[in-house]
């Protein structure tokens, strides 16, 4: 479904033909497009965040964030909601991070230790770590992302790395100027 949705929502879908491929996975389809995606200068977060969509809609959590509702509905108008992939872990060489499709039925917890390291995993005790050395944990929710930047080594909550990529540029302006 996702690669019909593809081909039919876009003006050219003979382009898109090597791209996705009904002989490949789902799993495969999506990297696919979202390599394509990195390598026209969309940020892997921006790129996953625009594929796999958080059930944003009246969701209490965003309510303090528009730019990100503006965001999902901005791309939601360019592109089909990627089913498939419960927990997807991404890397573009600037940032690394994972998150939880929408509906969050797979674990997925991190644990941050004083030096800065990040471990995520399924469940907790995979990896064994000091919990004297361990500053923060936590869990992804449904449509949850978790990022840290590869060069400053900082890492962003959902709310914190979803704000910064919606905040670059103006699309509730989009949005509504789309609806004239």
């Amino acid at each position: 479904d996702n690669i019909v949705m593809m081909c039919n929502t876009q003006d050219v879908p003979n382009v898109l033909e090597p791209l996705v491929d009904l002989g490949r996975s789902d799993s495969a389809n999506l990297d696919a497009v979202f390599e394509l995606m990195t390598k026209s200068r969309h940020r892997a977060p921006c790129a996953l965040m625009s594929l796999v969509p958080t059930a944003y809609e009246n969701e209490p959590a965003l309510s303090n964030n528009p730019e990100i509702v503006d965001f999902y509905k901005f791309h939601g108008g360019l592109l089909e909601a990627w089913d498939g992939p419960a927990l997807l872990v991404y890397s573009d060489g600037k940032s690394i991070g994972a998150s939880l499709d929408r509906n969050g039925l797979r674990p997925a917890r991190y644990s941050i230790t004083s030096d800065g390291t990040v471990y995520m995993m399924s469940e907790t005790g995979v990896v064994d770590l000091d919990e004297s050395d361990i500053v923060q944990k936590g869990r992804l929710g449904p449509g949850q992302m978790i990022n840290v930047d590869l060069a400053t080594g900082e890492f962003k909550d959902n709310i914190a790395i979803k704000s910064e990529i919606a905040s670059r540029h103006p699309y509730g302006e989009w949005v509504k100027q789309g609806r004239k």
